[in-house]
């Protein structure tokens, strides 16, 4: 991605200090919220007014570039963008500027479980905006896992939050209790989207026609009845080909698997569903979409259309992503990742019984 102009930057630096001073809320709750760590509370459940807690402590202590107070486990891990790093000395808690006026939480009290997607700044002489994933695993009142990903220089953070608010309304409702999938259901409609989109196959993941999905603050997808939540940005109508690009927008989330413009994603690795929220219909999920490099075209109605260039090597996006479930089906879909990195690098994450995998290339 390339970076921004100076110009462009004083600009995000100026929106970004008008809506901090609304964003006092990202603090208010720090101290009274100590991490929910008792004496006689140390092996009680973590709700999630205490998960909260743990990931304001968290958030707080980024900001103060101040890892001594966290409430860290004997043997914890910490990563960022898939690469193990040592906490509080090195990424991101070198460079962090300032909180943006974006959180998005999610919740598995079950699991001790919770993940936000935040905005910010990096850097200070000439800082540029970033969008920042942060998952924390709670045991016995203590940090066991960290995992970050940081989409730098996200010019479309500037969209965050949606202007629509029922984006942020649908996303934290619990859904009617005759209405909801399973746990393991649930499970399985978020791993029925990485299949459908790594055999480009819509049947394989119960969407719904109402479904919006924002990337990096970006509108990919939309039904044909649904308003933007956030502005929509230039398309890519340059991609090279026999006849007029067709219009991806405007026919929901599976309908555009049909086209064959996703068809350079070629399988997914290390998918983990580490929060899945009951109430909410919402799962959180991590992994790899992978791309061998080896589709260099599509076809839609006999019209063929080159890749672009990223598409056409082998490589692969960090991913991590939100899915609403309304009546039983993949309504909006929210996502942070990072990349193009280098091809099977990894999630940082590997293995275990409960990670998913596609064969590359089957």
């Amino acid at each position: 991605m390339e970076s921004f102009a100076s110009e462009a930057n004083v600009k995000l630096l100026k929106f970004y200090t008008t809506v901090l001073t609304r964003t006092a809320w990202l603090f208010a709750v720090i101290i009274a919220l100590p991490f929910c760590a008792s004496a006689s509370g140390q092996t009680s459940s973590c709700d999630e007014t205490c998960l909260k807690g743990f990931m304001d402590g968290y958030l707080h202590a980024l900001a103060a570039q101040d890892d001594s107070e966290l409430p860290l486990a004997a043997r914890y891990r910490y990563t960022e963008n898939g690469a193990e790093l040592e906490l509080g000395k090195e990424g991101l808690w070198v460079t962090f500027n300032s909180y943006g006026p974006y959180r998005h939480d999610v919740f598995d009290a079950s699991a001790g479980g919770v993940a936000t997607y935040v905005s910010l700044l990096e850097n200070h002489e000439n800082p540029f905006p970033d969008l920042l994933m942060v998952r924390l695993k709670i045991v016995n009142r203590k940090i066991t896992e960290i995992e970050t990903v940081v989409e730098r220089h996200a010019a479309s953070a500037k969209n965050l939050p949606p202007k629509d608010p029922s984006w942020m309304q649908i996303m934290n409702r619990e859904e009617p209790a005759a209405t909801r999938l399973s746990r393991e259901e649930l499970r399985k409609g978020a791993l029925g989207y990485l299949r459908s989109v790594a055999f480009r196959d819509s049947h394989l993941a119960p969407y719904a026609e109402s479904c919006i999905r924002l990337e990096n603050g970006n509108v990919t997808a939309i039904g044909p009845n649904d308003t933007p939540p956030v502005p929509i940005g230039r398309q890519p109508t340059e991609v090279a080909g026999e006849a007029p690009r067709p219009n991806m927008l405007g026919i929901g989330c599976g309908k555009q698997l049909d086209y064959g413009e996703y068809s350079f994603i070629t399988g997914y690795e290390d998918a983990h569903f580490p929060i899945v929220d009951v109430k909410r219909q919402l799962v959180f999920a991590t992994f790899d979409f992978m791309r061998r490099g080896d589709i260099e075209s599509w076809t839609y109605q006999g019209h063929r259309f080159e890749m672009p260039e990223g598409m056409r090597e082998p490589n692969e996006i960090l991913n991590t992503e939100i899915f609403k479930f309304v009546g039983g089906k993949i309504s909006r879909v929210e996502a942070v990742f990072e990349g193009p990195q280098a091809y099977k690098r990894g999630t940082g994450w590997p293995g275990g019984t409960k990670a998913e995998s596609r064969p590359i290339g089957k």
